[in-house]
C-alpha cells in the first residue's frame, strides 16, 4: 500500500482534483482531503496507478492560476522554437512534484527485537558507568 500526497493552492482546485479523481474510478474510500491550512489531498494507492492519478491532478492544477505551473506562466512561454538551437527553451518554471509514501505495518517480532536491543545498549552503558 502506498500513499500519493499533493499540496494545492485553493481548496477549490483540492476539491476539483477529488471529484475528477472519483469520476476516474477512485473509491472514495481511498482518498483523504484536508482543507485546514495547506490543501492536501492523500490517495492510497499501488505502484501501477501512480502515474495516472498524477496526470488527473496535475490537470486539475493547471487551471489554478497560483498552481505550479499556472496556464499563465506556460502562456508566458515563448511558443516559437529557437532560432539558434531549433528547440524550444527550457526555461519551465518549477513543479511540485507528487511523491508516494510507502508504510508498512509493526511486526510484533521486529517490535520484541528492538526492545532486546535497546535493553543490551543500556545494559552495556550501564556496566560502563
Amino acid at each position: 500500500m502506498r500513499y500519493l500526497t499533493h499540496a494545492f493552492a485553493h481548496s477549490e482546485t483540492l476539491d476539483r482534483a477529488r471529484r475528477w479523481l472519483i469520476h476516474a474510478g477512485v473509491t472514495p474510500e481511498r482518498i483523504r482531503v484536508h482543507h485546514h491550512g495547506i490543501p492536501t489531498l492523500i490517495i492510497s494507492t499501488d505502484s501501477a496507478e501512480v502515474d495516472c492519478l498524477k496526470m488527473i491532478i496535475r490537470a486539475a492544477e493547471i487551471t489554478d492560476p497560483d498552481g505550479f505551473p499556472s496556464i499563465w506562466d506556460l502562456a508566458r512561454l515563448p511558443h516559437l522554437p529557437d532560432e539558434a538551437t531549433g528547440s524550444l527553451p527550457s526555461a519551465m518554471p518549477a513543479v511540485r512534484s507528487s511523491f508516494p509514501l510507502s508504510w508498512g505495518s509493526v511486526d510484533g517480532a521486529d517490535d520484541a527485537e528492538l526492545r532486546s536491543q535497546i535493553e543490551l545498549q543500556r545494559t552495556y552503558r550501564e556496566s560502563r558507568e
